[in-house]
């Protein structure tokens, strides 16, 4: 009786695991649609105040960290390269946002829920504009 509620146990639990890992998975590829939209749109809105010109985007989900079953927190890293107002004046070179989103689940869809939260930022400047 003893081995055979082990293995009922062992099985429980493999069975969440599993069940986690395709909740990750699907939190996943909803993050990655959000990021998607946005380079598609081209969505101004969600960009740093202080671009001016944009070169170039990337964005990708750094970790996922599954709250419940049906919620979930996404860290992404965005990177857009281009020109930007900075109190020195003009500048040049890459700007790397961290933001926090948070996803919750509906039926089996995972959907973004509130805005982004920025984690943290960082800069790297090539120089002042030529003129």
């Amino acid at each position: 009786m003893r081995k055979n509620m082990i293995v009922v146990g062992m099985t429980c639990a493999l069975a969440l695991a599993c069940a986690s890992m395709g909740n990750v998975d699907a939190v996943r590829a909803a993050a990655l649609q959000t990021i998607g939209v946005e380079q598609i749109a081209d969505n101004a809105s969600n960009r740093p105040a202080e671009l001016i010109e944009l070169k170039s985007f990337k964005a990708h989900v750094d970790s996922i960290e599954a709250t419940s079953p049906t919620a979930a927190t996404v860290l992404t890293t965005y990177k857009y390269k281009g020109r930007f107002n900075t109190g020195a004046g003009e500048k040049s070179g890459m700007l790397t946002i961290q933001r926090k989103l948070q996803y919750t689940k509906n039926g089996d869809v995972w959907s973004q829920n509130g805005a982004a939260e920025e984690v943290a930022r960082k800069t790297s400047w090539s120089g002042a504009k030529q003129s």
